[in-house]
């Protein structure tokens, strides 16, 4: 019988059976022996690593840690970590489709859509008789089964209480109406020294927070924390709320406010509107100066408050005043149409009514005031005339309260409108002197000759008037009701712009 032998993989010559060739190898070396997934962690764990930049012995295998301050919790999986930092942030990004509430993990989600479904859906059934309860998960079910078997598992531990109950719910109950004050609920906060209690574990979570004294922080500028200084906490939003409103109050950056202060955000957004319209005001002056450069006439009068931003008219007929606030629109209705005095002078024996506060201050100001010099001047030594009362009738009131000699005769009066004149740009009426502003009003008019009679016919009419006016719209309206002479308006204020720049100059 032939055999053949294959050395190193090739085909020796066929022999004999006789002839049997033995082949010799040395020995192989013994075979290496692979360690397990759990040798090979826990070698390889051995090594020193690095966790949140800081490095550690490599013993633990959750190597994912929390860097929140004071959590210390850590995961073997990166997007374990990712899970529990929602816990911190609040982010809550699976939303169920049919009810809208939100969940942190989509495990979540998946259990909640559950009560969505009809209870045939249920996989585990009781198999106690007449009963026919589903449920989603075999630990329910097992509870419930013990209930029919009545195990009593949640045993109270206070001392001398040997009462059972089948439900958790049950025991807290009893807890709290045996063992605690009358009204204590279910979730006591488990801070020392807090009485407090809640109706549902979220609550008291909720609750908890106020007892971390690292809850809030300043986060303006001035406060951030350096080398220096520490970065500094404050226990409650009510505390973080006043240090604001204390050391960084809402303060109008504007050059014109030289660092002007608020007592809220909402009258510094308030106020930031005003330079809004301001700048665009002055950009459509601008545009309308451009226009009308070849126009001689005098420019409209500002109104306070400019002209931008009046949105809310006044729908009476023939009224056609306009307001930047729906407010300032219903106290003119109020009071120009309806009538409405709801500013009584406190004086027994006055009793006036007035519409506007500013204008009760004014009258108490003028009539019932010790001194009278004082009703002719306002506060920058000035004197004042209304805008809404005649200045006219200003000596009358004025001299009631204190009938002395001066005032009787009007000297008063008369002494102090020359003091004016001489410290301010007051401007004394000009009857019956009216030549000069019959040539004003022959220019403003373009010779319109009846208007140019009806100041000509006044001129030479009683005596000197010493009354003083600081405004063109007050002496206008003094020659109208005392004079009688009626001028225009483009020309009372272009001779008041004239005599001002003369004592200017002058």
């Amino acid at each position: 019988m032939l055999t053949t032998v294959s050395v190193l993989g090739k085909r020796k010559a066929s022999v004999s059976e006789s002839k049997t060739y033995v082949l010799h190898l040395n020995s192989s070396p013994e075979p290496h022996t692979a360690l397990s997934e759990s040798e090979a962690e826990a070698s390889f764990s051995k090594k020193p690593i690095i966790i949140n930049g800081k490095l550690t012995d490599g013993k633990t295998t959750k190597r994912y840690q929390c860097n929140v301050e004071g959590c210390g919790k850590a995961y073997n999986k990166p997007s374990r970590l990712e899970e529990h930092s929602r816990s911190h942030t609040g982010v809550r990004p699976f939303v169920c489709s049919n009810c809208q509430k939100s969940y942190l993990r989509e495990t979540h989600l998946q259990a909640h859509n559950r009560v969505h479904l009809p209870a045939s859906e249920r996989l585990f059934v009781c198999s106690q008789p007449d009963c026919e309860k589903r449920f989603w998960t075999q630990q329910h079910l097992r509870a419930h089964v013990d209930w029919h078997k009545g195990i009593k598992s949640f045993h109270c531990t206070e001392p001398g209480c040997n009462e059972n109950f089948a439900k958790h719910h049950q025991l807290r109950s009893h807890i709290c109406s045996e063992h605690s004050p009358p009204g204590t609920k279910p979730y006591p906060c488990p801070h020392e020294g807090c009485t407090k209690s809640f109706d549902t574990n979220q609550h008291m979570r909720t609750h908890s927070r106020v007892h971390n004294d690292k809850r809030y922080t300043c986060v303006n500028e001035a406060c951030l924390p350096t080398a220096e200084r520490p970065i500094v906490f404050y226990p409650t939003w009510t505390a973080l709320q006043h240090h604001t409103r204390t050391a960084h109050p809402p303060t109008c950056t504007h050059a014109s406010c030289d660092g002007r202060v608020f007592a809220s955000q909402k009258g510094l957004r308030a106020h930031h509107k005003i330079h809004e319209q301001r700048e665009e005001e002055a950009q459509l002056n601008a545009i309308i100066a451009e226009s009308d450069e070849e126009d001689e006439r005098p420019l409209k009068k500002r109104r306070r408050g400019g002209e931008h931003g009046r949105d809310w008219k006044c729908r009476v007929e023939g009224c056609g005043k306009d307001f930047k606030s729906s407010k300032a629109l219903n106290v003119h209705h109020q009071v120009k149409h309806l009538g409405r005095r709801s500013f009584v002078c406190p004086h027994e024996s006055c009793g006036v009514t007035y519409g506007y506060k500013h204008l009760l201050q004014r009258h108490i100001a003028r009539l019932h005031l010790k001194h009278p010099e004082d009703s002719l001047t306002d506060k920058d030594g000035n004197r004042e005339a209304g805008s809404d009362s005649s200045s006219e009738l200003d000596s009358d009131v004025q001299t009631k309260p204190h009938m002395g000699i001066a005032a009787i005769t009007g000297s008063a009066y008369a002494s102090h409108a020359q003091e004016l004149l001489g410290t301010t740009k007051a401007i004394q009426c000009p009857y019956p002197h009216l030549q000069e502003l019959t040539s004003v009003e022959k220019d403003a008019s373009n010779g319109n000759a009846s208007e140019q009679a009806d100041v000509a016919d006044n001129t030479l009419a009683g005596p000197d008037c010493d009354y003083v006016f600081r405004r063109a719209y007050d002496l206008r309206r003094h020659l109208r009701a005392i004079h009688k002479v009626e001028v225009q308006k483009e020309s009372i204020d272009m001779w008041v712009k004239k005599m001002k720049s003369r004592r200017v100059g002058a």
